[in-house]
């Protein structure tokens, strides 16, 4: 008897230790993004991650009283990089999809932007279907929700899939494709840049289950206590006015969909 009770004090023992241990001061996070989808991120010249998502980050992290630093990683790795520990967070946007959420846990949504149809600056279309993308290349970056919009509504489309959210757009200037399926802002910011190149053609409406209800903060199913300091400072950053001057340095419109 003696010894079952000792045996349980040590059990005790180990299962205190064990939840001691589990709660993990956070302070540095590393941020995980795919720095190939200007404005939000980039790289610029001497090889810094720029965009407004690093700006957004710091912003975060200067409210949660961390240091943040920023790792980039090809989008189609993401996921398992930050489920395998290479990260704690992705900041990269995100949109907070019911087959996403199964795999990470989503912070509160920090944008929402509407998904578009890209064109030839000659096409003048205002709406896209199979009949004129006959004999016509789609281009869009692989495991995004845009990639998943096509493979669901235009199967049998030539569909080329790049690994970076800048190729497609590229790839459209130089006429190597027709069309592209992107996020507004990076195609509008490309247009800007590339005037003579393409035209936005169409939105496209954000149905629940491909685009979910907008971007998010990911992380590990079990960092909660991370996420909620996530959105602890999302709420700030919003509340203190930090958010509207970032978002005015970057974009002419309100990127939180409300």
């Amino acid at each position: 008897m003696r010894f079952a009770k000792l045996l349980g004090l040590i059990g005790l023992a180990a299962s205190l230790a064990g939840g001691t241990a589990e709660a993990k001061e956070w302070k540095t996070v590393r941020i995980g993004m795919d720095a190939t989808y200007p404005p939000f991120e980039s790289v610029d010249s001497s090889g810094a991650i720029i965009g407004w998502e690093v700006d957004y980050g710091n912003a975060l992290c200067a409210k949660m009283h961390v240091t943040c630093t920023f790792q980039n990683q090809d989008w189609d790795g993401v996921i398992p990089a930050l489920l395998s520990g290479k990260f704690d967070v992705i900041l990269s946007s995100m949109n907070m999809t019911p087959a996403r959420a199964k795999k990470v846990l989503f912070s509160d949504m920090y944008y929402a932007t509407a998904p578009v149809w890209v064109g030839q600056a000659s096409n003048k279309a205002t709406e896209v279907t199979m009949e004129s993308l006959k004999g016509k290349t789609v281009g869009t970056q692989s495991s995004t929700v845009f990639a998943n919009y096509l493979d669901k509504n235009f199967k049998g489309a030539d569909v080329k899939l790049y690994p970076g959210g800048d190729e497609p757009f590229l790839d459209l200037a130089s006429g190597r494709t027709d069309f592209v399926v992107g996020d507004i802002l990076v195609a509008k910011g490309f247009i800007e840049k590339n005037p003579d190149c393409c035209r936005i053609i169409a939105e496209i409406p954000r149905s629940a289950d491909i685009f979910g209800p907008g971007v998010g903060a990911a992380f590990r199913p079990e960092d909660k206590d991370l996420a909620a300091m996530f959105n602890k400072a999302i709420a700030e950053v919003d509340a203190d006015g930090s958010y509207k001057t970032m978002e005015a340095k970057y974009f002419k419109i309100d990127i939180r969909g409300k």
